[in-house]
């Protein structure tokens, strides 16, 4: 069945589990009140006979005592003096039946007892609904709680299976990528062991080496993306042991450019604005989070690529800032971009959505990488105009001692 199916179900069984609730809410008052109406007149009844056999007592406090058997404490009352002689006098003798005494007590009052030949009082009661639902107020809001708890479970559980629909489909995407992404060099060091098995290479020593050279440039390429995903895993179970030095940003950063440079098709330049010259890290890992942050704001630029990092100290963090002047990320990936597998999704230039190629796996390292430190990372971007991520990673607790 498909997952609307079960939404729609579970949406009219809760709307039926709401239903009956109502209607067992309305017949609960409404047994509750048959059984107030009747505690109330066999109270009164019961208060009348003893005062009927001891005129001495005061039909009030007998009265009183009567509800109070029958469990009515709530139940307030006043005692009225009516005549005899009107027509509308209700007196016990003329109550045969359940509804003859609950259409006068749904009138806040008792039949009259005589207490002279023209004289008879008989009780108001003031608060009759407060008895009756009184009681139900406890179990209505109790159950009241456990309904909103039970529909934001059911709420939580529909979060719970989006989430898991949607990791599932990333991951098909994520598995779809790294093999196609891993097909190309599988192919090319297979068609090269090919070649050089054969011997047709064995007396030209250039060629021979350009395939030795291929062979080793597509070995590391898959070796770099195994690690990629063994070293997030590791970052984020805090199973990772991190080298910690203070190291000199201007050569790392340096040799990354030249990397780039050489790499990249794109007219590209890199400006350093370096305020602060070391950083305390590991500068393995280091370097490889400032590549993926270069290497995004490549795939993610215009036909020129204008790169800007800087380095300062800003509360006790070394920052490192990475800028460039591609296209920029929506304001609501932004809060999403460093989650595992999620990629930006771009407008290129015939305004047409498309994703850039990538597994979503070089900003979650950056991330994580800057967790392990002690850091963070943060982003500032503005669409069409440029993008900045910001390293920034503690300085040690206690100053190093200089060699």
């Amino acid at each position: 069945m498909k997952k609307s199916y079960y939404i729609l179900l579970t949406f009219a069984a809760t709307a039926a589990v709401l239903f009956m609730l109502g209607n067992w809410m309305g017949r609960s008052i409404a047994l509750n009140k048959q059984q107030v109406i009747r505690g109330i007149h066999e109270a009164y009844c019961h208060a009348t006979d003893s005062y009927e056999a001891d005129r001495t007592k005061d039909l009030s406090p007998l009265f009183r005592d009567e509800l109070s058997k029958a469990k009515l404490k709530r139940i307030k009352f006043r005692m009225d003096t009516v005549s005899l002689q009107r027509d509308s006098v209700v007196l016990k003798q003329d109550l045969r039946y359940f509804a003859d005494y609950q259409k006068l007590i749904n009138q806040h009052y008792t039949f009259v007892c005589p207490i002279s030949p023209t004289q008879g009082v008989h009780a108001q009661i003031l608060n009759f609904r407060a008895e009756f639902i009184g009681k139900l107020l406890y179990y209505f809001f109790a159950t009241l709680l456990a309904l909103c708890i039970l529909l934001y479970a059911i709420r939580k559980q529909v979060n719970i299976i989006q989430r898991q629909d949607e990791l599932a489909r990333i991951r098909e995407d994520f598995s779809y990528a790294m093999i196609h992404d891993m097909k190309n060099p599988i192919s090319s060091i297979l068609m090269g062991l090919k070649v050089l098995r054969s011997g047709k290479v064995d007396d030209k020593p250039e060629k021979r080496e350009k395939y030795f050279e291929i062979l080793e440039t597509e070995s590391q390429h898959l070796l770099a993306l195994a690690n990629k995903v063994l070293t997030i895993s590791k970052l984020e179970h805090g199973q990772l042991l991190l080298d910690k030095n203070w190291i000199e940003l201007r050569s790392i950063l340096e040799a990354l450019a030249d990397t780039f440079t050489a790499k990249t098709d794109k007219p590209i330049s890199f400006r350093l604005d370096l305020a602060e010259a070391g950083v305390y890290a590991d500068e393995e890992y280091l370097k490889e989070a400032l590549s993926n942050l270069i290497d995004n704001a490549i795939k993610y630029s215009k036909d020129t690529v204008d790169i800007q990092i800087s380095s300062c100290l800003h509360n006790n963090y070394t920052q490192i800032k990475v800028r460039d002047n591609g296209i920029g990320i929506p304001l609501a990936a932004q809060r999403t971009i460093f989650d595992k597998f999620e990629r930006v999704v771009s407008k290129s230039s015939d305004d047409k959505a498309k994703t850039i190629s990538g597994f979503g796996l070089g900003l979650n390292y950056v991330m994580n990488v800057a967790r392990a430190h002690g850091g963070y990372v943060s982003v500032e971007s503005r669409e069409g105009k440029y993008s900045e991520f910001t390293v920034s990673l503690p300085l040690p607790v206690e100053p190093l001692l200089s060699e």
